[in-house]
């Protein structure tokens, strides 16, 4: 992996309104360099706000998120597009471009790097994605779609990595492929955030997790610590284990709790 500027990013009392409804709530967190972090929760609970409010889709309503302490709003629109990569949760071409192409719009917030065409291949290569290079977007399936979108994030050198369901529309090996990739950026010093669904990829890979309940902050630490039987329970409904094999952590749902 390239080397990268680190980038400690951190949300001070982050709150969102919209429409009249507050979509988070006093959020207090930091993500730091070295760390993959997945932020998850029930459907609704402000996961995609808070990622958009990282990558600058969103201005927070109250609070604010600082780049290394330093205020967002004093970077302009190209510094904070070199310091965060972003991938949505969905989003659906509408023109005939090819892979390659689509993946290159990765690099706008740089130029035209000399070796642009040497980041698009490496980057399509994570992603197992070079052999539909050529093709046009809107001929690929789903799941080849989103690794293309995802080479996109990837192909840059921004050290803020930050992705809303990622995994979506993947199958299994491609799932295993993307987060070990997530895993070995972290691992080289990229600050990486995902929003998961997928509560046992997050236990396994992530150093960190965050779980959001109604855009509130309910929990954070490791997995071991925040994907206990009785909080899970408590916001999810389902009674789970979290047990180790062969020295990885699983995380399982068994059955679903009787909500009062």
């Amino acid at each position: 992996m390239r080397e990268s500027k680190k980038l400690e990013v951190s949300c001070l009392k982050l709150g969102l309104a919209r429409q009249h409804r507050e979509v988070l709530r006093g959020i207090n967190a930091t993500f730091k360099p070295y760390e993959l972090t997945a932020v998850v929760g029930p459907n609704g609970a402000g996961k995609s706000s808070l990622l958009n409010c990282l990558a600058g889709v969103l201005a927070p309503t109250a609070g604010q998120i600082e780049f290394d302490g330093r205020p967002v709003q004093c970077l302009s629109a190209t510094q904070r597009a070199r310091f965060c990569a972003y991938l949505p949760q969905a989003e659906t071409p509408a023109w005939r471009l090819e892979a390659a192409d689509l993946v290159a719009l990765g690099l706008l917030p740089w130029g035209q790097p000399a070796d642009s065409a040497a980041r698009v291949t490496h980057a399509l290569k994570l992603v197992d994605g070079l052999q539909f290079a050529r093709r046009p977007v809107t001929q690929l399936s789903g799941g080849e779609l989103r690794r293309v979108q995802i080479a996109r994030l990837l192909v840059g050198e921004a050290p803020l990595l930050v992705a809303d369901e990622p995994t979506a529309a993947l199958d299994i090996r491609h799932q295993l492929q993307l987060m070990q990739t997530f895993r070995k950026l972290a691992d080289a010093g990229h600050t990486v955030v995902l929003a998961l669904h997928d509560l046992s990829l997050a236990a396994r890979f992530c150093d960190r997790i965050l779980l959001l309940q109604d855009g509130r902050l309910l929990a954070q630490g490791a997995p071991e610590d925040v994907f206990s039987p009785a909080l899970i329970g408590d916001v999810y409904g389902v009674r789970c284990e979290l047990r180790r094999c062969g020295g990885v952590l699983e995380f399982v749902a068994v059955d679903l709790l009787e909500r009062p």
